[in-house]
């Protein structure tokens, strides 16, 4: 399995938050980590037309709201 299919098996399994590094100080909301993992998944799309571009990536990460699909 590679990184990108373990990650949608992790989400699609509610095991998200198993795939954040344990090291780190400071653990990420849970709605902080769904949106980021979101948006990861969109970007890994594997049709590419689909994949959002940069600056909508950053929109997304800066919104408050969840990044779904128009």
């Amino acid at each position: 399995v590679n990184l990108v299919e373990w990650l949608k098996q992790m989400v699609a399994n509610r095991h998200s938050e198993e795939v954040i590094d344990p090291n780190l100080e400071v653990k990420p909301s849970t709605r902080a980590l769904k949106r980021a993992l979101l948006i990861a998944l969109r970007c890994v799309d594997p049709d590419s037309e689909k994949r959002p571009q940069m600056g909508q990536v950053v929109r997304m990460l800066e919104a408050e709201e969840f990044p779904y699909r128009q």
